[in-house]
């Protein structure tokens, strides 16, 4: 149970003995009701939870239309995940009826009893209601100027209308292939060489090849000439120091306008700290965000809403050009909260789920490993 088993007996005997309390005393009808509903409401918890966790499961695996809408993407992410949201919700809901129960209580209360009457009319009483108030319109305040400047114009990097994008394997001819083959763009994985000051071909969770058996970047750049756009996962710039990562920002800046592809490339990292410098280098930027670990998703709405304002905050510092990530985790919640910014998807396959994405007018890129690049959006 998402809040404990004493924490929900605490708040039952509370709910208990307020209930109590009002049975001794001639309150009014638009008191007592509310209070009971609010009272069960919590005494019940146990039940509705079990009753939360029975219609998800029964949700996530009904054939029904209706199921698609409300789970968007439960043949993707697990049945606990939304049971976590579920379950989540109502104890939030339960909560807030304890909250509500117990203002109805000191009501109520400071019609019989002068002390409690004297309580809430005391200075410091008012005082830290007026302060909780203050907070909850300077959250409310700061929430709104976040979203703002999160919907501010950022670096434009693709405006073509064909989506679709290869999904590179680290194979060089399979880079030309799939430029022949029609595809807009292409992802790489490169790593950083912080000696040689060169990148190169290769995965960060694959064994560093030596120098001569490396594919340069530079080799992918001269083997597709001027074709296409390029989504650049830089992923071991997450290791390098500060210092490093301007140095590994400035070879990148060098390296593309060698080839005259600043206009054409863009630079993806999960490191805010360390995107920045590429950023800074006039070069468009992609915020990895989630990783691809099913853990590093919050499976809470509490807890997706505080990390994608944590994102958002990032990436207006930034002043990055997109979102990236893994298309399991951009469910309608993150949808909703990332609205604004241009989003880059990875990795799908499915027919329907392609052709359902490319329509979403925020969704930029979409990589797959299958040879459709010709899906669009345009009409």
């Amino acid at each position: 149970m998402v809040l404990g088993w004493w924490v929900w007996l605490g708040l039952a005997a509370a709910a208990v003995a307020s209930l109590g309390w009002l049975a001794t005393r001639p309150g009014e009808a638009f008191v007592r009701r509310p209070a009971w509903v609010l009272a069960l409401g919590v005494v019940l918890y146990p039940l509705e939870s079990a009753a939360v966790r029975w219609l998800v499961q029964w949700i996530y695996t009904t054939p029904a239309a209706f199921a698609d809408r409300l789970l968007a993407s439960r043949h993707i992410l697990p049945l606990q995940h939304y049971v976590a949201e579920g379950e989540d919700a109502l104890a939030g809901l339960v909560v807030l009826a304890a909250a509500l129960l117990a203002v109805l209580m000191l009501i109520e209360a400071a019609r019989y009893a002068p002390a409690v009457a004297a309580f809430l009319r005391h200075p410091a009483t008012r005082g830290t209601f007026g302060a909780l108030v203050l907070a909850i319109i300077a959250f409310a305040g700061y929430n709104l100027w976040v979203n703002f400047q999160f919907r501010q114009p950022h670096p434009v990097f693709y405006t073509d209308c064909h989506k679709l994008w290869y999904h590179h394997r680290d194979a060089l001819d399979q880079t030309v292939a799939a430029f022949d083959a029609g595809a807009p763009g292409i992802e790489i994985d490169v790593r950083y060489d912080v000696d040689r000051h060169e990148y190169y071909i290769g995965r960060y969770d694959t064994p560093n090849p030596p120098p001569d058996k490396r594919t340069a970047l530079d080799e992918v750049f001269d083997a597709v000439g001027s074709r296409g756009y390029f989504w650049l996962d830089t992923k071991t710039i997450r290791y390098l120091t500060p210092a490093q990562a301007r140095q590994a920002a400035r070879d990148m800046h060098d390296l593309l306008a060698r080839h005259h592809l600043l206009a054409r490339a863009i630079i993806e990292s999960d490191t805010p700290q360390n995107l920045v410098y590429f950023s800074r280098q006039g070069l468009h930027t992609s915020y990895w965000i989630f990783n691809i670990d099913e853990q590093a998703f919050p499976h809470t709405p509490w807890g997706q809403y505080l990390a994608l304002m944590r994102i958002k905050r990032n990436y207006i510092q930034g002043g990055f050009s997109a979102i990236s990530l893994d298309h399991r985790f951009y469910t309608p919640f993150v949808a909703w909260m990332l609205r604004g910014a241009r989003i880059h998807l990875f990795t799908i396959n499915d027919p329907k789920t392609l052709e359902t994405l490319v329509q979403r007018p925020e969704v930029k890129v979409v990589l797959t490993d299958t040879p459709r690049f010709d899906i669009t959006d345009c009409p």
